[in-house]
């Protein structure tokens, strides 16, 4: 890697690492320490700041309320359920972690391209990587909890859920590339825009609002 590139990469790195631990600690902070409507207000203001700003640009009008409004709304509705609000940070940890491993690991390593023509900078080597920093998730005791109990059935899950994240991610990067639009937004530096940042998110949403009653 020559020099020049070696910066660059370092810049972005560091731009996006801090964009989004501010973020984060934004999602972490109203999630633990505010009241459960503080959370669903935060999801209403992000979800209204998607629909307004970004969606237009290059999402389809009969889509928008399967997609970015049902799983916005799912994710609401695990929130103002006590017995189900954990498996919003199971969501949401599991979909950064994949996506930082994969980031990582494929701007590094990436070689073997997934989908070239739609999203080019997806590869399988960042895909691998991804998967394994997936499983840093067991960090989360209600997580490692149910993998001590069934292993098999959750080491299947861990992957199913990197799997919807992964097309989630694919899923935008093609309504991007049909529409002639490189980001979603500009909000995120070195991410873009919110919706670059809640694709994979919202898939993984659907995943586990179905499997809600054994988690």
């Amino acid at each position: 890697m020559c020099p020049e590139c070696g910066v660059f990469f370092v810049k972005v790195i560091v731009q996006r690492a801090l964009s989004g631990a501010l973020f984060i600690l934004l999602l972490a902070g109203t999630y633990f320490y505010a009241p459960a409507e503080f959370f669903t207000l935060l999801l209403l203001g992000i979800l209204g700041v998607i629909l307004a700003v970004e969606w237009p640009a290059f999402g389809p009008a009969s889509l928008t309320p399967w997609y970015p409004i049902a799983p916005f709304v799912l994710l609401m509705m695990l929130n103002q359920t006590d017995a189900y609000r954990h498996i919003i940070v199971i969501i949401f940890a599991s979909a950064m972690i994949f996506d930082t491993g994969s980031y990582l690991v494929g701007t590094w390593l990436g070689r073997w391209r997934i989908a070239p023509t739609i999203s080019p900078k997806k590869t399988w080597e960042g895909v691998a990587g991804g998967v394994v920093a997936s499983f840093l998730i067991l960090l989360l005791p209600s997580v490692r909890h149910l993998f001590l109990a069934q292993p098999t059935a959750m080491a299947c899950l861990i992957i199913g859920m990197d799997a919807f994240a992964l097309a989630g991610d694919i899923f935008v990067s093609f309504l991007k590339r049909r529409a002639g639009v490189k980001d979603c937004g500009v909000l995120l530096p070195g991410h873009g825009g919110l919706l670059d940042r809640f694709d994979s998110i919202l898939f993984v949403t659907f995943l586990l609002f179905a499997l809600r009653r054994y988690l």
